[in-house]
């Protein structure tokens, strides 16, 4: 059966999508520096016009595309409330998905994109933190603040043990695969490396002495 109008327009993809598709591509194969607006708009097969009529200069473009890609990488909603469970299941769960996140090859073209370009272009940089790292520290901080709140745990600076929770889950597996010095890990690998990370963090971070608020 033909689609509609309706239905055909909706399955079009909008001269947007096909600029951030292209410059994407672009950008990951060739790097800021070496992709032009020109390029991006034949790749795009649209004019510079249009390029511009819907991303001032390149910069912009690239947040957008930055934006973009984290938000799918991470999966954070900071809309989304993290469920309340118990703190070790529920601090297992967001490890495994910062863990499984991070390690995927998309994700770690993004990384030395950014890593590449950024002493030239440090706004990139800027852009990508705001978009990936900030994002998921946020969402995480907010839970921590939480248990803090509540006396489960004894968290005097969410923001900071974020990162250090963070830093715990990305540290063993992120930058191997970063610098091409090894493999992906396996499952067991995965899930001992959680394990530890979770037990680490909630024990060293339990109240000592005192009762839980309310």
């Amino acid at each position: 059966m033909a689609m509609t109008p309706e239905e055909l327009k909706a399955a079009t993809p909008s001269k947007r999508e096909l600029i951030v598709a292209a410059a994407r591509k672009l950008f990951l194969e060739s790097g800021f520096g070496s992709t032009s607006m020109d390029a991006i708009a034949a790749q795009a097969g649209v004019s510079k016009r249009t390029v511009y009529s819907h991303f001032e200069n390149k910069e912009t473009l690239f947040a957008a595309i930055m934006g973009d890609m984290c938000r799918i990488i991470s999966g954070a909603n900071p809309d989304e409330p993290i469920p309340d469970e118990n703190p070790e299941f529920v601090l297992r769960t967001v490890g495994m998905h910062i863990f499984l996140s991070v390690i995927k090859p998309e994700a770690l073209d993004v990384f030395r994109v950014v890593l590449a370009e950024n002493a030239t272009f440090p706004e990139l940089g800027k852009a990508f933190w705001k978009a990936g790292p900030e994002v998921m520290k946020d969402y995480l901080a907010g839970y921590l603040s939480e248990l803090d709140r509540r006396g489960i745990l004894s968290i005097p600076d969410a923001n900071l043990a974020a990162f250090q929770f963070m830093g715990m889950i990305k540290w063993p597996y992120h930058n191997r695969l970063l610098f091409s010095a090894g493999g992906q890990p396996t499952k067991e690998e995965l899930d001992a490396a959680l394990d530890q990370a979770v037990s680490i963090f909630v024990g060293g971070l339990k109240p000592r002495g005192l009762s839980a608020r309310v």
